[in-house]
């Protein structure tokens, strides 16, 4: 009897500590390569996960040559924990041949300036272990004319194995649309198709071997410990113009999707359809990045009438700036052509009014490097382009010391650019001890990235928040009000993005308000006052709340 009584226990014992060691084990389970992966199967992982937008060469530089690099981004590991983001998107890391990455060379490779294969697993793993996870921005639409493929192609012709991998004739294509030539060796003139223009020729997806060989790259990248993909110029999967073929591209890319939830269940796929209308976002499947709301912001930062109901797409990533558009603290200067430094704390609350909505709406809010301190940045036309809103992350308040990155400081050189004195400190609109910095803002309470921090910790603290439905209240220029609920929880967030009108409505139900952020004295306080149901409660200029149901 004593003999079962010890192993009944023994039993007992080793049940309780697998209980409770089983879902730490379970965190990371390797899938089919030879790192650990990233699973969500035992922990609590958001259904809308908070994305960090990178772009490698302006994040972090770990080697001291001035460019952001894949290492940096390990060392900064513990920066991103502390912001409170749930995946990465970096942006293209293949081998190719411009400094932003979207013509690649080599789908197999990680580009030189950033580090090597070992470099990017050792830093997948590393986030990970934080909880983090790493979306890969995946470029399929094209490829670079530097491609092998697109250079045989080009040489050999019909006899190629790739000359059907593009949409490529020995016709003449003069007067055609995003038709473009090149003359092998043999002289002979080889058109071939590139919306993005001549050193970007379009995949034929139409090709099944093209598919296949899509299927071989993503599992590829799985095998490394990616966890899901950011396509690249989803719109244009298929077409001949930018506004055709949305039909055939959105049913690829629910294939592909299909194709990698297969292969990785958890997996997070994204689109880029770049269209500020919702209908046409809707076509898509799969989520896509929110441009119809994100214009709708842009063009109405005080409000309007409809301005959530309007610009709606489930499942959708929430965005106010990438890498392609504006800054939004310069767009916001611009809008209200308020540039001196005594206009910055207005810039400041009317941006981080509209970050507290997308942190608080139903979807994936997704934060472009730098937009956590209102780093600014104008598209240029000539003698640079993009550069300017991809400028070197701030970390310190000199703009200089260990790891800040310096890359544009040669480009400016080379285009005559001194405005800002962007020859001399690498950067056209941050200048030292602006106040744009992590150091400086990490000091300061009151700072845009405090009031980030604070957001998103308030945002994991809700599974309502990470994980909810989203019912729409009301819609007002000058009162938004939505309810996001779960089996668990029950918020109503109510805000006013009019900088002069109050509005008012009535409660539905008995309600507590649990948080209060006064944008106009930029203040935040989390509370405990309760309201009846019936009772009316005035919401005035630039207020946001967060009422919870009893």
């Amino acid at each position: 009897m004593r003999k079962i009584l010890y192993v009944v226990s023994i039993f007992i014992i080793l049940a309780f500590i697998s209980s409770c060691v089983g879902p730490v084990n379970d965190l990371f389970q390797g899938d089919s390569g030879d790192h650990q992966s990233f699973q969500t199967s035992s922990v609590s992982y958001p259904k809308y996960p908070v994305v960090y937008q990178i772009f490698i060469r302006s994040f972090f530089d770990s080697n001291g040559d001035g460019v952001g690099d894949i290492n940096g981004i390990t060392e900064k590991a513990d920066y991103l924990k502390e912001l409170g983001v749930d995946a990465v998107w970096l942006m293209p890391f293949n081998e190719s041949i411009s400094y932003h990455g979207y013509d690649v060379v080599n789908y197999y490779e990680v580009e030189n300036d950033y580090g090597n294969l070992e470099d990017l697993v050792e830093m997948i793993q590393t986030l990970h272990s934080k909880g983090i996870k790493v979306i890969m921005d995946l470029v399929i639409n094209h490829t670079s004319d530097q491609h092998p493929w697109f250079l045989d192609a080009i040489e050999n012709t019909t006899s190629s194995k790739y000359w059907n991998y593009y949409i490529m004739t020995l016709e003449d294509r003069t007067g055609w649309d995003h038709w473009h030539w090149k003359v092998n060796s043999k002289g002979q003139k080889v058109w071939y198709f590139g919306l993005f223009g001549p050193s970007m020729p379009d995949l034929n997806h139409n090709n099944p071997d093209v598919k296949e060989e899509i299927k071989k790259i993503a599992d590829f990248w799985i095998s490394k410990g990616i966890n899901g993909f950011r396509i690249d110029a989803a719109k244009h999967i298929f077409g001949w113009s930018w506004d055709d073929g949305i039909h055939e591209s959105a049913n690829y890319l629910e294939w592909f999707e299909d194709y990698v939830l297969s292969k990785k269940p958890d997996a997070i796929i994204v689109g880029e359809v770049y269209d500020g209308n919702a209908s046409t976002l809707s076509v898509f499947t799969i989520p896509v990045f929110n441009f119809a709301l994100m214009f709708g912001i842009r063009n109405h930062p005080e409000g309007i009438d409809g301005m959530i109901i309007d610009n709606w797409v489930e499942n959708s990533f929430l965005f106010l700036e990438n890498h392609d558009l504006v800054r939004m603290f310069s767009h916001l200067q611009e809008y209200y052509e308020k540039f001196s430094e005594e206009d910055y704390p207005f810039i400041k609350k009317r941006l981080a009014f509209w970050y507290a909505l997308l942190f608080t709406l139903e979807g994936s809010p997704t934060i472009y490097y730098g937009g956590e301190i209102g780093t600014r940045g104008f598209k240029w036309h000539g003698p640079v382009y993009d550069e300017p809103v991809r400028e070197p992350m701030q970390w310190y308040a000199s703009g200089d010391g260990p790891g800040q990155t310096s890359w544009t400081k040669e480009v400016y050189q080379n285009a005559g650019v001194t405005f800002g004195n962007a020859s001399e400190d690498s950067c056209v609109y941050d200048d030292p001890f602006d106040g744009f910095s992590v150091e400086e803002q990490e000091k300061d309470p009151k700072s845009l990235l405090s009031f980030v921090k604070f957001m998103l910790d308030f945002r994991h603290t809700h599974d309502a928040l990470m994980n909810g439905e989203q019912r729409i209240f009301k819609d007002w220029k000058n009162l938004i009000a939505f309810y996001r609920i779960t089996s668990f929880e029950k918020l109503l967030i109510v805000a006013n993005p009019d900088p002069y009108w109050s509005n008012s409505f009535f409660f539905e139900g008995n309600m507590d308000l649990i948080l209060e952020v006064d944008f106009e004295n930029f203040t935040w306080s989390e509370k405990m006052e309760s309201y009846s149901k019936g009772q009316n409660f005035e919401v005035p200029p630039m207020k946001l709340y967060v009422f919870k149901s009893e």
